[in-house]
């Protein structure tokens, strides 16, 4: 799976998500960008960049742990649940096409000590590509951008 693809499975499949009213390339020069809004108002942007290498060598029974897509129609609506939404809606695209499935994911919210990116993912793909999947930044509602880029508030 590329970034390209891992963009457009999210554009098309994370609206579906409850309390998501829509997942669309972002408007910038980002090429893997991708806005997620919500029914409350706030905004998310993310980019999605990757690397390929040779597929790894996979255990039949190798594969990320199922989770529930969270409700996200409360608000505030956290970072880290949108985190978990987009997670878990790719990876639950695995079974239309296990070769390209997600086999291993690392959440940085659920680090002990999360990295500079604060909320994101990486996720290694059974044909080699591992993505990396970083919040940009957010927009509470009334906002039309992130008032501070790379910082995201932990709620939307």
């Amino acid at each position: 799976m590329t970034p390209a693809d891992l963009q457009q499975l999210l554009i098309e499949r994370a609206p579906s998500v409850p309390g998501v009213t829509d997942a669309a390339k972002r408007e910038d020069d980002s090429p893997y960008g991708l806005t997620v809004t919500f029914a409350g108002g706030g905004t998310v942007w993310w980019t999605i960049t990757g690397a390929s290498g040779p597929a790894p060598t996979v255990v039949a029974d190798d594969g990320p742990e199922t989770a529930e897509v969270p409700d996200l129609t409360g608000s505030p609506v956290p970072v880290a649940s949108v985190e978990l939404a987009l997670v878990a809606t790719a990876t639950a695209a695995g079974a239309d096409d296990p070769s390209a499935g997600v086999f291993r994911v690392d959440r940085y919210s659920t680090r002990p000590n999360p990295p500079a990116v604060r909320y994101g993912a990486t996720l290694e793909c059974r044909d080699g590509w591992k993505l990396f999947l970083s919040c940009y930044g957010t927009a509470r509602p009334g906002q039309s951008r992130p008032e501070q880029p790379f910082q995201p508030q932990s709620h939307v």
